[in-house]
């Protein structure tokens, strides 16, 4: 990836996981939105394998914890720690923002794919197995 992308996406996540760490924990799922749309636009000037698997798995885990959200009465009756989730994802948002900030190498990449994973748990156990699995113990975060 060309160096000017490469920081741009890490200043706008930096920024993002900044806010996400000042704000409101209702308002940390709004700024986390930077992280796949600001992939997309690098995507449209620049091809990338990695970035486009950013792209995916942080759309996808903001589609799913906003629509558990807003499942009418199903974020009340799961059994999850919403303050823990928020807290998860910015942890989660704080990798990507490092990883694009640092060098890119092997050890990166790697850290890189496991907050990817990270993000793809704490997606899956906003939904009704996820949280089911989570309250027997399976999940641990």
């Amino acid at each position: 990836m060309r160096k000017e992308y490469r920081q741009r996406l890490a200043k706008e996540y930096r920024y993002a996981v900044t806010k996400m760490q000042e704000a409101q924990p209702a308002r940390k799922l709004f700024y986390f939105s930077v992280f796949f749309g600001e992939a997309q636009r690098v995507l449209n000037l620049e091809w990338n394998r990695d970035l486009v698997l950013i792209y995916t798995v942080t759309q996808h885990a903001y589609t799913q914890i906003n629509a558990t959200i807003q499942a009418p009465g199903l974020g009340q009756v799961l059994p999850i720690d919403w303050i823990m989730v928020y807290e998860k994802l910015t942890r989660a948002a704080d990798g990507l923002a490092t990883y694009y900030e640092m060098a890119e190498n092997d050890a990166s990449k790697e850290g890189m794919y496991q907050t990817l994973a990270r993000l793809a748990e704490i997606a899956y156990m906003v939904s009704g197995n996820g949280s089911y699995l989570y309250e027997k113990g399976l999940i641990k975060f």
